[in-house]
């Protein structure tokens, strides 16, 4: 009997090629969940990592708040002294 008209070698083949479908889909399948375990991993730690961006950013807030703070009180000084010099010269000449 010939191979290619063998109802019990063409169901053995046909069973193969399904089998092989299987294991290459299953292949796909594990390479896609392999990806997206690592994508959970890179989001966590894009996460944290903007969590650290937002305290750093909320502490270089304060920072900038308190050098504006003394920055103003350093150029009212600086103004009052320079009109009591001011006043002083007017009342020397005076």
């Amino acid at each position: 009997m010939s191979r290619s008209f063998d109802p019990m070698a063409q169901a053995i083949s046909r069973l193969d090629r399904a089998l092989t479908q299987v294991e290459s889909r299953l292949n796909r399948l594990q390479a896609s969940a392999r990806d997206s375990g690592d994508a959970d991993v890179d989001r966590a730690r894009l996460a944290e990592e903007l969590d650290k961006a937002r305290a750093s950013e909320a502490s270089m807030t304060e920072i900038a708040d308190a050098a504006s703070k003394a920055l103003g009180e350093a150029i009212e000084e600086l103004r009052a002294a320079a009109n009591a010099a001011e006043a002083a010269v007017e009342q020397a000449d005076g």
